[in-house]
């Protein structure tokens, strides 16, 4: 808690109206609107948070999962959302493109979306059982999975890029950090043996 008071300090937002989630490693949502605004919480069996309550951060927890954030600077509405393959797999960026659109009227060309640092395609073997599932539920493999020899290796950024797109999200609109957790040693990460998470934050304006 001392850390996360001391983030806050730094980042100018008020932990005790801040917007947590308990993940499930899924693709669930959950949006908050100032026309009924609530207080700091955890909010259980969710990846993916939205809000347009002014000031109110989003923080989410990674250890090689992605932090996706989303701004739409228009309506002052901002998500944060937690990417591991499991939440990839379930479209856990599309469905926070849509529960965007669903509940403030955003439209996907005008959002701008950072994928934050995560465990590269390089760095992440997958067996061929899960490989599979990405295959048939988004086809185009050649794009997001690499066959290195016996193994398979798997792009999660490409994968959320490519759900993104489909989604709407302008391709030039869409950035990516490009850190690796598991090859740089600042980030913890769970197959890099760094134990513990880092914390993503997005604060709506």
């Amino acid at each position: 808690m001392g850390r996360r008071r001391q983030l806050a300090a730094q980042l100018g937002f008020d932990l005790e109206r801040a917007l947590m989630t308990v993940q499930e490693h899924g693709a669930n949502v959950v949006t908050f609107h100032r026309r009924r605004p609530e207080g700091g919480q955890c909010v259980f069996s969710t990846d993916a948070l939205a809000t347009d309550v002014p000031g109110q951060a989003i923080v989410t927890y990674h250890a090689d999962c992605f932090p996706l954030l989303f701004a739409d600077t228009r309506r002052g509405v901002v998500a944060g959302a937690h990417a591991g393959w499991r939440g990839a797999l379930a479209g856990v960026a599309t469905q926070t493109v849509q529960a965007m659109h669903l509940a403030y009227g955003t439209s996907p060309d005008q959002l701008d979306v950072l994928i934050g640092p995560g465990i590269c395609r390089h760095c992440y073997p997958v067996g061929r059982e899960i490989a599979e599932q990405f295959a048939s539920r988004y086809g185009r493999e050649a794009r997001y999975l690499e066959i290195d020899g016996g193994d398979v290796r798997l792009d999660l950024a490409g994968v959320v890029r490519l759900q993104l797109e489909d989604a709407g999200v302008e391709s030039d609109r869409i950035q990516s950090a490009g850190w690796c957790t598991r090859e740089e040693d600042r980030w913890f990460s769970h197959r890099g043996g760094r134990a513990g998470r880092f914390l993503s934050v997005v604060i709506a304006p």
